[in-house]
């Protein structure tokens, strides 16, 4: 445990539960509201297949997760944002978090090519699943970062560490709640997201900055630069007729 900073609740399991209960309810209100909004633009002429794109979900996700936290634990038990980690930490762990991201993509490329010299496959793991939801336009990659690289690792880091592995940890101890937040992150990331032993490693990396620094800051930085790093990836793929 670090001394940098006072947590000053517990939290309980009927804690997670209701961020998950109330998360789960907001993002099934998207879910129908999407679905009426579709009826009605078919019923206008839309001819298009499909209207949730992924820079839309993923700002529906960031909205549903942080509606969740407030509802469920915040506003119930009357905390602060600051009370599951929303806190300033040193600037030296934000500029270290950006690096371990970009440090982990090269490494993850340079193993994939090692691969590929073995297996004669020299694809970097883009999921056709995922590139066909972003919308090829410049606007797009804009709203993909700042969604997906921006709102989503903000919002995931408040649900994540913020909330569940801080359960974890306040019920089993530092080093369990480390790995079962990682493990129950990555499980629960769709395939599209990634390999799940990718996220699974990614996962500790961002519970131990939290754990290390008393701050969510540096694994939001970690997260996002990763995020933003895999977008541009597939906006690359898209652009240059790889996918």
């Amino acid at each position: 445990m670090t001394d940098a900073y006072t947590q000053p609740a517990l939290l309980h399991f009927r804690d997670v539960v209701h961020v998950v209960l109330a998360t789960a309810g907001l993002t099934l209100l998207f879910v129908v509201a999407g679905m009426l909004l579709y009826s009605v633009m078919v019923m206008f002429g839309f001819t298009g297949t499909s209207v949730l794109t992924l820079p839309v979900l993923f700002a529906l996700e960031a909205i549903s997760i942080v509606g969740g936290i407030w509802f469920g634990l915040l506003r119930r038990r009357r905390l602060t944002w600051r009370d599951i980690g929303w806190l300033p930490t040193r600037p030296a762990w934000l500029f270290a978090a950006g690096f371990a991201a970009i440090g982990f993509y090269i490494v993850l490329i340079a193993g994939q090519a090692i691969i590929a010299q073995f297996t004669g496959n020299t694809g970097f793991g883009e999921r056709p699943d995922a590139v066909a939801m972003f919308p090829p336009s410049v606007p797009a990659y804009l709203g993909s970062l700042a969604f997906g690289a921006v709102a989503v690792p903000m919002a995931e880091e408040l649900l994540f560490r913020g909330v569940l592995y801080r359960w974890l940890r306040d019920r089993w101890g530092t080093w369990p709640g480390v790995f079962l937040s990682a493990l129950i992150f990555a499980l629960i990331h769709p395939p599209a997201a990634g390999a799940a032993p990718l996220i699974f490693i990614i996962g500790l990396g961002l519970a131990w900055l939290y754990e290390k620094t008393g701050s969510l800051k540096p694994g939001m930085v970690l997260h996002g630069a990763n995020n933003a790093i895999g977008i541009t990836v597939i906006y690359l793929t898209i652009w240059t007729g790889g996918a």
